[in-house]
């Protein structure tokens, strides 16, 4: 009689048979592999995985997709239609790996899109200006943009008691600025008398612009840098214009002869001689000057 407690030999003998049956089948799974048919894998440190792959939601719909090429789909949430992808561009860039996502109805490169204010969303139509002062630094500093001018100088009357003159710098900036006559803005101060007949040398013309313009009156720069240099106005080292404000200081020398010569005539004594000195070339004229245009003034029949 088996002992209360202990299995008899008979049934020893099938506990081991069924262990060794369940080891037989263990090992005979692995060699199968059961997930192969499902494109899974068992690999050292993970699991690969062939084929197509659905990631479902809880309402069934699909929210990531991965196909055979690797290619990671995100989906809508209707789980239907593409909203980004990782890995080739077929939409925006073939060839090339990365993230695109879909803006709109366009597929974006994701690092490589270039924004433009035509792809700017939400911008308004029309930006009314907000109320604003301009003040000094904005025409006294900076580059002054070179367009068409304001209408306003031409409607307006400049109010107060105090004017200047508005002055354009050719200085490779072209600044706006006053013109100063005060020592604190001079210093090397010579006295410079001018030979009247240097003035009285000018010749006023009548003359027609090659840009437009008829029977406009002035000088001939290169006339002028004949007798009285100092009026001339250079421009990238060459002649360009004239200080037509500057005339009536050079005309003070011809008054002052002329004085001398009326008090010569009623008999007074003249005014204190002052020696007239040579012509010194305008300020900005090159150090070596070139060869000036030719020019031809005629006599008016």
């Amino acid at each position: 009689m088996p002992q209360p407690g202990k299995p008899s030999v008979a049934g020893e003998d099938f506990l081991v048979r069924k262990v060794q049956d369940l080891e037989r089948t263990v090992k005979e799974l692995a060699a199968a592999n059961i997930f192969g048919p499902m494109g899974i894998k068992p690999r050292k440190g993970g699991i690969n995985v062939l084929g197509f792959v659905n990631s479902l939601r809880e309402d069934g719909t699909v929210g990531v997709s991965m196909d055979d090429d690797g290619v990671f789909v995100v989906y809508d949430a209707a789980g239907t239609t593409p909203v980004a992808r990782f890995g080739p561009l077929d939409n925006s860039a073939p060839g090339q790996y990365g993230v695109e996502v879909l803006v709109g109805t366009t597929w974006v490169q994701i690092g490589a899109q270039t924004t433009t204010w035509s792809t700017v969303s939400g911008k308004p139509d029309t930006y009314p200006p907000a109320a604003h002062k301009h003040v000094g630094a904005d025409i006294t500093s900076g580059t002054v943009p070179q367009a068409d001018g304001s209408q306003y100088g031409w409607t307006n009357n400049v109010a107060g008691t105090s004017f200047y003159q508005v002055w354009v710098g050719n200085d490779g900036g072209y600044h706006f600025g006053r013109n100063t006559s005060s020592i604190q803005y001079k210093e090397n101060v010579r006295a410079h008398n001018t030979d009247p007949a240097n003035v009285l040398a000018l010749q006023p013309v009548i003359y027609d612009r090659i840009d437009g313009g008829t029977n406009e009156y002035g000088l001939i720069a290169e006339q002028v840098a004949e007798h009285f240099p100092e009026l001339v106005i250079w421009f990238d080292g060459k002649i360009d214009g004239l200080r037509y404000d500057l005339l009536p200081v050079a005309l003070l020398d011809v008054v002052r002869d002329q004085e001398n010569r009326i008090r010569a005539l009623e008999g007074k004594e003249p005014l204190p001689a002052r020696p007239t000195v040579p012509n010194v070339p305008a300020s900005g004229a090159p150090a070596e000057q070139p060869q000036p245009l030719p020019f031809d003034i005629q006599e008016t029949p």
